[in-house]
């Protein structure tokens, strides 16, 4: 990954930056010898919280797909839907005590994504046990969580997003004939019309951006062109943008099966990872568009680190990234951005595998491992918590 050099003047801002950020969460750090602020290495201070996917026989099926804080606790999801474990638990981590609560059992084989729509929360049906005459999508709603399936031949439910009263699904259903993959509901996902003219292949992710919503499909380079451009609501339906996917994903271009993950609304941007794969997906590179007709690459300071996931809290960007070590472990780095141009390491900490996702409370992070694919990692699975006092004492 190309390195965003940093001036003498850079770096004055750069320690202002992270001073204000420290400060908005507690305190801030110590300072190397020439006053810019040294990222503290918490690893002597990580606490393991557990690891609670006992249900899952393998490592790559406890991976911590995701983690959302919603209703004073943190969501987590995990799962495998290549070798089709299932059915998937949702659980939840109070932060405030640590402790881990079983909360629903999905019809899924992974729960990969929560999605907080118009203030509620909501699991995509990422790969049902059920026929696939319907698919899938969970809503935490008064009671608790509720499974709604309603979605037309939603063999996938890979994304779903909320824009002007209409819910927005992402489907993985191209082998059923006639069916577009891109669907919409007026009643909150009673019922649902296709959101689109033609016959569209996967879709993987879905934003709303710049005042409208956005599909992304995979870059495909043995496939068609067209059929793997940005799509754009135009209040009517989904069109295609002419934009290929190729041009949105530095780093990954033409040379194999990739997409965007982790896509994210910050300072006018859509920021996110360029991911290698479509379903076990491993990292690239960081990328925003404005515009999403062109694309930028955004470089950590670690020009051997890669992003694995993004978290917004106010006018701040935080990104979760990790380094490989030469014993197999990693060094993870969460950095911080409130511009997209100067970034700022806040702490690091050494881990026997990557952090897949991330979440804070209070100050204090949470890390859900994982690993790759048919990869034998123990540790695949456990959450951690750093302390705000670790690294801003």
């Amino acid at each position: 990954m190309p390195h965003l050099g940093m001036s003498r003047r850079n770096a004055g801002r750069s320690r202002f930056l992270r001073i204000a950020a420290v400060l908005a969460l507690g305190a801030c750090g110590d300072a190397t010898g020439d006053g810019t602020p040294a990222p503290p290495d918490v690893t002597a201070s990580v606490e393991t919280l557990g690891s609670p996917f006992t249900s899952v026989g393998t490592a790559y099926a406890r991976n911590v797909w995701d983690m959302q804080r919603q209703g004073g606790v943190i969501h987590l999801g995990h799962g495998d839907s290549i070798e089709n474990w299932g059915l998937i638990d949702i659980w939840s981590l109070d932060p405030a005590t640590g402790a881990l609560a079983r909360e629903f059992t999905t019809s899924e084989e992974q729960v990969d994504v929560f999605r907080v729509l118009d203030g509620e929360l909501y699991v995509p049906g990422h790969d049902p046990r059920d026929d696939f005459s319907l698919g899938n999508f969970y809503r935490l709603e008064a009671g608790g969580w509720v499974k709604h399936r309603t979605i037309p031949h939603g063999l996938h439910t890979f994304d779903l997003a909320w824009h002007n009263g209409l819910l927005f699904a992402a489907l993985g259903s191209d082998s059923i004939p006639g069916h577009v993959t891109l669907q919409l509901s007026a009643d909150r996902g009673a019922n649902w019309q296709p959101a689109a003219s033609d016959l569209l292949g996967r879709v993987y992710n879905l934003i709303e951006h710049g005042g409208t919503v956005y599909g992304f499909p995979a870059l495909h380079p043995t496939m068609a062109m067209e059929e793997h451009q940005a799509l754009r609501w135009d209040g009517a339906a989904f069109v295609r943008t002419g934009v290929e996917m190729n041009t949105l994903l530095p780093g990954a271009e033409n040379q194999f099966v990739s997409r965007l993950v982790r896509p994210t609304e910050f300072a006018g941007a859509m920021v996110y990872v360029v991911a290698k794969g479509t379903f076990d997906w491993h990292p690239l590179a960081l990328a925003m568009t404005r515009d999403v007709r062109t694309a930028q690459r955004l470089a950590l300071p670690d020009p051997a680190a890669v992003p694995f996931d993004l978290l917004v809290r106010g006018s701040t960007l935080y990104v979760l990234a990790a380094t490989p070590r030469g014993d197999g472990g990693y060094v993870m780095r969460v950095y911080l951005t409130t511009d997209l141009v100067r970034w700022t390491e806040l702490f690091r900490f050494g881990a026997p595998t990557f952090a897949r996702s991330f979440e804070e409370s209070g100050g204090d992070f949470f890390f859900g491992l994982g690993c790759d694919y048919r990869a034998d990692v123990p540790a695949s699975g456990t959450l951690l918590r750093v302390r705000r006092a670790s690294y801003a004492p």
